[in-house]
């Protein structure tokens, strides 16, 4: 591995450290206060601002979707899809 490819893995591996720490909730309260936010500006003749902050919503929820799908606390992505293929496999072929 190059020395520029070890970088973007550290960067990646922090990236994801950073998501994790922060608690499901609060991506998805932000995600309903930007929703709240944008009904508010567009009652109150916003409608620029309104449309900017309405397009919020599904980048806090693919926030809290990597968070958990990434890197579920800590556990390693690699060794379980490796298991995950075994067992698809003994099925397979026990089947057959």
């Amino acid at each position: 591995m190059s020395m520029n490819q070890q970088g973007l893995v550290e960067a990646k591996d922090t990236v994801l450290q950073v998501l994790e720490t922060v608690p499901t909730q609060v991506y998805l309260g932000a995600a309903l206060g930007s929703i709240a936010l944008s009904a508010f500006l567009r009652l109150f003749g916003k409608k620029d601002g309104a449309t900017f902050v309405g397009q919020w919503p599904p980048t806090f929820l693919l926030l809290a979707m990597a968070a958990k799908l990434l890197r579920p606390s800590g556990e390693d992505a690699y060794e379980d899809s490796q298991d995950a293929v075994r067992q698809a496999s003994t099925l397979v072929t026990s089947t057959h």
